[in-house]
């Protein structure tokens, strides 16, 4: 039988962190060393060359355990998953069973490192209208990624129950800033208008525009994950949002004002998407009121630094 130690004081900031070779685990990556942090990664590839990265797949059990005794973290940040894919298994297998196997993994290796685990803001669903969602309304998630988010959570608050596994949860809204992949709309209204500026066009093809979301800068949610790290509560959800809703129509204007040129935009039905949820809006209350955390970034600033992000990477393309 496993055991697992009670939680430990974190005397020191040594961090390993799944997926850091990620849109998050980039961002984490890099402010966690500036507030003086040891940070490894455990990732599939080796990302920057200049960081400690143990390269493994998380299902691969004998990789993932002398990443574990090699690093012995006081803190393991959870950012490995899939957020889509034309196959739901894939979904499952990457968040559910994954997260499964790094559980396993700590048990193997006797280890009981606080675990901040990366949840969604998806798993709420629709039908709160303009409500402002807390961690205590229940979920409805409608979607693969979501059900497997959600079950994801639903396991690792097993662990703590029944091995006593400092697992805190952070569920982010929708996450935006320099580096995100372009399967996200805002991201990929940024890369159309920086190619359509670089190949001299004059059109962007978007999908549903009348949803409104609550955005926020990965920089501010990093910071939320080490404040967590250190003054989460075991066993605790936290919200990760900004507590405002803006609508994607106002979004694509906004990076649209940001170019001197002029764009026509037309509307695709092959890009909409099945459950879209028409609004979204979080409160991060209980967050705030542990850790004081509060957005920084505006909306306008993360807008601005993804649209130079994509223009600085087309142009690299073209070089």
């Amino acid at each position: 039988m496993h055991f697992l130690m009670g939680r430990p004081q974190l005397q020191s900031t040594k961090a390993l962190i799944t997926g850091i070779s990620g849109f998050i685990g980039d961002h984490l990556a890099s402010y966690l060393v500036s507030q003086g942090w040891q940070v490894s990664g455990f990732d599939r590839r080796a990302g920057s060359a200049n960081r400690n990265v143990y390269v493994g797949d998380l299902m691969d059990r004998g990789a993932l355990k002398i990443a574990l005794k090699k690093c012995q973290p006081n803190v393991i940040f959870h950012l490995a998953g899939s957020i889509k894919s034309e196959h739901p298994e894939v979904l499952y297998e990457s968040n559910l069973l994954g997260t499964l196997a790094l559980f396993e993994g700590l048990l193997d290796v006797n280890q009981c490192p606080t675990v901040v685990l990366a949840g969604t803001g998806a798993v709420y669903g629709a039908g709160f209208g303009d409500r402002l969602i807390s961690e205590k309304f229940r979920p409805r998630p409608v979607t693969h990624y979501a059900v497997s988010k959600l079950a994801q959570e639903t396991l690792a608050l097993r662990y703590f129950d029944a091995f006593k596994l400092p697992v805190v949860i952070l569920r982010m809204f929708n996450l935006i800033g320099p580096g995100q992949s372009s399967a996200l709309s805002c991201s990929a209204f940024a890369r159309q208008i920086a190619l359509a500026e670089a190949h001299d066009k004059d059109e962007i093809v978007t999908g549903d525009l009348s949803a409104r979301r609550d955005f926020i800068d990965v920089r501010d949610a990093v910071r939320a994950f080490a404040l967590l790290a250190e003054k989460g509560r075991a066993g605790q959800i936290y919200n990760v949002c900004s507590g405002h809703a803006v609508l994607m129509r106002g979004c694509l204007d906004e990076m649209l004002s940001m170019s001197p040129r002029q764009f026509k935009v037309r509307m695709d039905a092959r890009r909409l998407q099945k459950n879209d949820i028409p609004i979204q809006i979080g409160t991060a209350q209980k967050l705030s009121h542990l850790t004081a955390w509060r957005p920084q970034i505006s909306l306008n600033q993360s807008l601005s630094d993804l649209l130079t992000y994509w223009r600085q990477r087309v142009k690299l393309e073209l070089e």
